[in-house]
């Protein structure tokens, strides 16, 4: 029973795609996994899919001894030989090059870097006494709610934040590199209902936590398909997966959707 399971799930994350997906959320898990007789912090990169009738489903999970742009290039060719030939939009960290990766598969993909971890990082830079006024100030730059907004727009917001900041902490000025932090306010170009949806990789920091809890419970695993069995258990059960999410389809002009009517 056990074998049928195992087969069962490496399978499924083996199975067909559909040829669209309006957005697709990307990220990676670290877990300390064996491989020839040593145990190492090994990558497992989850890709997690809203179909056209906006439910969600895990289109792979696929393991990497690290996180690099050219491992991600090779989990991009996997979508594609799966059947996958348009995304809607790509939501995904901050690595270097992990954009360059994607648009060398499925060309002309926008790319959204993930808000959460750009506001994370500024942070961390930030002594304490001062991140809440940070913290207040970087909710006015990455406004959702402005019907009118822009990228332009937003980055302008951006660059008077770092003006004002980088004063009392000058490493802020490499966050003014438009070529690498542009794309974080790629959101902005949707309709502003659908942008709190988009603008981070939230929900699949919400699977990697699942996912977690159930590596904890064995600790160190005895092999990298003992880890995608596991991960992909936890990714086939998802019962909330089924259900629509709401609001997406305010969004009608980059996305298309099953439904057309909102």
């Amino acid at each position: 029973m056990f074998d049928y399971a195992r087969e069962e799930v490496l399978n499924w994350l083996e199975r067909p795609l559909d040829d669209y997906y309006p957005i697709i959320y990307v990220d990676a898990l670290f877990w300390s996994t064996r491989r020839d007789g040593c145990v190492s912090k090994e990558a497992y990169y989850t890709l997690l899919g809203v179909k056209c009738d906006r439910t969600r489903e895990v289109l792979g999970i696929v393991n990497s001894p690290t996180e690099s742009a050219s491992s991600w290039e090779e989990v991009f060719r996997g979508l594609k030989n799966r059947g996958v030939e348009n995304i809607g939009l790509l939501v995904a960290d901050g690595l270097n090059g992990l954009e360059t990766a994607a648009a060398g598969t499925f060309v002309g993909t926008p790319f959204q870097k993930c808000v959460v971890h750009l506001e994370r990082n500024v942070l961390g830079r930030i002594k304490p006494s001062d991140k809440k006024a940070v913290g207040a100030a970087l909710r006015e730059v990455f406004l959702t709610d402005h019907k009118d907004d822009s990228p332009e727009q937003g980055w302008g917001r951006w660059e008077d934040f770092l003006e004002t900041w980088r004063k009392r902490y000058p490493s802020l000025k490499v966050y003014l590199d438009k070529e690498r932090y542009y794309a974080h306010f790629t959101y902005l170009n949707y309709h502003y209902k659908t942008r709190t949806m988009i603008y981070s990789t939230n929900w699949i920091e919400r699977l990697n936590r699942d996912f977690k809890r159930t590596l904890k419970m064995r600790g160190v695993m005895p092999d990298p398909v003992s880890v995608l069995f596991l991960l992909g258990k936890v990714a086939l059960s998802k019962l909330a997966y089924e259900r629509k999410v709401p609001n997406l389809n305010y969004e009608q002009k980059r996305f298309m959707w099953t439904e057309k009517d909102y």
